[in-house]
């Protein structure tokens, strides 16, 4: 990186970190900005030549951080990381939508901070370890609930999980009969035995169960 670029209207924070960097190394030039305009100047500046590494807070005087990632983000050269008060996942996923290279809170250690730093301007993915625990926690549980529901489908045979299927895409007895080229007789034994095996009541029961193995969508017809 030719330059590192530190955006936040606080000049005393903006000078701390400039030191810090500064007396770390390896950050090229250590600019500041204290707003989007004077951001722009500089990433403008910076990029002309070997590229940046910006540093930029969320609220700026003349607009937000997130405006100058959006701007940037795809640019050649240009690595940013959004660091903040903010500590919520919707903040953090904003920036990284846009196409922020990390995100961290103002209340991260300096060391990690600058070795987070040293990941972004090698185009990797940083993002502090609270915040990314509060990014991934609802992946986890969806990851877990999946896992159960299909445990659960492991009690029945192979006909009864596709008499599963079939009930769960709203099929009547008539049309599981049909499709499974079995007596309806026989069809109204299958489901039977699926809502006895699963112990589910009704139908309703069977999707949810269905939607959570990820065997059919919400949104399916």
């Amino acid at each position: 990186m030719s330059a590192t670029i530190i955006i936040d209207d606080h000049p005393l924070f903006r000078g701390g970190l400039r030191a810090a960097l500064e007396s770390a190394g390896g950050f090229g030039t250590c600019l500041e900005a204290g707003s989007v305009a004077e951001a722009c100047a500089a990433i403008d500046k910076a990029n002309a030549g070997n590229g940046c590494l910006a540093i930029i807070d969320i609220n700026l005087p003349d607009g937000t951080g997130f405006e100058v990632a959006e701007r940037y983000a795809r640019t050649s050269g240009f690595r940013c990381l959004m660091l903040s008060m903010h500590t919520d996942r919707p903040m953090a996923i904003k920036a990284l939508k846009l196409g922020a290279n990390g995100y961290a809170s103002k209340q991260v250690d300096l060391e990690v901070l600058i070795a987070g730093l040293r990941l972004v301007s090698l185009n990797q993915l940083f993002i502090e370890g609270e915040i990314l625990k509060d990014i991934i926690t609802p992946f986890i549980s969806m990851a877990g609930k999946e896992r159960d529901a299909l445990a659960q489908l492991e009690i029945l045979n192979q006909r009864e999980r596709e008499t599963f299927l079939h009930i769960v895409r709203g099929h009547t007895t008539k049309e599981i009969s049909a499709a499974m080229g079995i007596s309806q007789r026989s069809a109204e034994n299958y489901v039977s035995s699926v809502y006895t095996k699963l112990k589910k009541s009704t139908e309703a029961a069977l999707v949810c169960l269905a939607i959570q193995g990820r065997l059919i969508s919400p949104w399916d017809d």
